[in-house]
């Protein structure tokens, strides 16, 4: 089994393990807006842990701080 795809509440426990508090809410939430890629299957959405961390890391450079507090 590859660990690098996960479930949302698999990667929820393997964020916690590196110390990154993240809830369910959080990632259905990046990922209904678009944010965060996953695949759905069923009624289970399947997340890259790479994506993940991309997405926490904001590589595509959204969520930043100016692009939030945009006045």
């Amino acid at each position: 089994m590859n660990l690098d795809i996960m479930n949302m509440k698999e990667a929820v426990q393997r964020a916690a393990q590196n110390g990154i508090h993240l809830s369910e809410y959080t990632l259905r939430r990046a990922i209904r807006s678009g944010q965060l890629p996953c695949r759905i299957v069923g009624r289970t959405y399947l997340i890259s842990w790479d994506n993940l961390v991309r997405w926490l890391n904001c590589v595509d450079g959204g969520d930043s701080y100016e692009e939030i507090h945009k006045t």
